[in-house]
């Protein structure tokens, strides 16, 4: 109330006097008499003292009731002051996953997978007991998106069949479609309860703590620095013979045909010590078979230790240019390589998905000299023509020639390219 009296005050000052100069004087270009000229210029004079001497707009700023704010470390984690941890405890409630896409939506199936059960969620493969449904979606190609509208849907009548006779069940989209289509799929048809993008999986128990409050809830913020380094992923491998490891997250090429880097993020890479231990835990474990992963794995550099930050600068492969500033220090992806390849000889090691702009000799030459690396190299050559690279961005270099003279054992493939206009 008493900014709204200050408020009140101001009005009273300066309508009086304003209502008092009007009635006596009239403004206009007549001629005037030296007195009344007089009289008007005291008046106004009074006019502006009171002005002056009345609250001014900070006053009414002062006398507002705000709230305190506090430094923001970063971290949209920290302070949900309405949600009290207990809310994001999972209670053992069951949670089933589903995933759509490329084998980085695996990798981030197990990262989610294992954020939940550190807050008390169990995983099931049983659909029909869940009381959480989480789709790890691609939005590469259209008709994968129109796949999860048809599952949506699916999902959606099983949730009202069910609430006659179990607890409601919540259904949330994880992943590219959720960072593309987040407006979209929070308004068609209310069929989502929680949203979340590829950098916001540790805020998942929040989320699904707010949607048990009967809200929508969504995250779809993306990071300069998550690369969830710290966080171990729950391997679901097949047979346990072999595991997927997520390197880096992101990418920074803007192919002009591209979605990621606009659903995924800028580049960035994960600290090699944490790499180097999963694939030790994998090793105890018994896997026999990992695979790098990362939107351009060969691009990796790790930046994190201050005794590895050194001069190297990145050296673009034989007729590629970019328009990007060149990276330097760091250890680089044949650094990681080579340290993945001595943890354990007998275990194989793949990469996907090596852009061929930042292949280097090294790379090479590692998986000539070392057994347990497969001789195969994977790239996702979307052209055979140089015109049609040209105008998506990409560059075009003899790397089959180059890999041949330095590998001679090692043999190439590659995905079908999309049509390009």
């Amino acid at each position: 109330m008493e900014h709204l009296k200050a408020l009140r005050l101001l009005f009273n000052k300066l309508w009086i006097p304003l209502r008092y100069i009007q009635s006596r004087h009239c403004f206009n270009s007549a001629k005037v008499n030296p007195k009344t000229r007089e009289r008007r210029t005291t008046t106004v004079e009074e006019f502006k003292s009171q002005i002056s001497s009345g609250p001014s707009f900070q006053d009414f700023i002062k006398g507002a009731p705000s709230k305190k704010t506090s430094d923001l470390d970063g971290h949209l984690l920290d302070g949900h002051s309405y949600l009290s941890e207990d809310l994001e405890l999972g209670n053992s409630r069951k949670v089933y996953f589903e995933t759509y896409g490329c084998q980085m939506n695996v990798s981030d199936t197990e990262i989610a997978s294992s954020i939940l059960q550190g807050k008390g969620y169990q995983r099931t493969v049983d659909l029909n007991q869940a009381d959480v449904v989480l789709l790890v979606t691609c939005s590469v190609r259209e008709k994968a998106e129109q796949t999860i509208w048809n599952r949506l849907q699916q999902l959606t009548a099983m949730k009202k069949r069910r609430l006659k006779t179990q607890a409601p069940m919540k259904i949330g989209i994880l992943g590219c479609m959720a960072e593309r289509l987040k407006t979209e799929l929070l308004e068609r048809e209310k069929l989502v309860d929680v949203i979340a993008g590829p950098d916001a999986y540790r805020d998942l128990p929040r989320l699904l703590a707010v949607a048990d409050g009967g809200h929508q809830a969504s995250n779809v913020l993306l990071s300069l620095e998550e690369t969830y380094a710290d966080v171990m992923p729950v391997h679901r491998t097949t047979q346990g013979y072999s595991a997927f490891v997520s390197i880096m997250r992101g990418c920074d090429n803007m192919c002009s045909y591209c979605i990621v880097p606009f659903t995924r993020g800028r580049e960035r890479s994960r600290p090699i010590s944490s790499i180097l231990e999963e694939v030790r835990i994998l090793s105890d474990q018994g896997v026999k078979e990992v695979t790098l992963l990362g939107q351009n794995v060969n691009s990796y550099r790790d930046t994190s230790e201050e005794q590895s930050c050194g001069a190297n600068v990145t050296q673009l492969s034989q007729g590629f240019k970019t328009i990007y500033r060149t990276k330097q220090g760091g250890l680089r992806f044949s650094d990681l390589l080579d340290r993945v390849s001595r943890i354990d000889p007998e275990m194989r090691i793949r990469f996907t998905s090596p852009h061929p702009k930042d292949f280097p000799d090294e790379v090479l030459q590692l998986i000539a000299e070392r057994g347990n690396i497969c001789k195969q190299i994977h790239i996702p050559a979307q052209s055979g023509s140089s015109k049609v690279l040209k105008t998506m961005r990409r560059g075009d270099a003899d790397l089959v020639g180059d890999s041949s003279n330095t590998a001679p054992t090692v043999s190439g493939g590659t995905a079908p390219p999309d049509p390009y206009p």
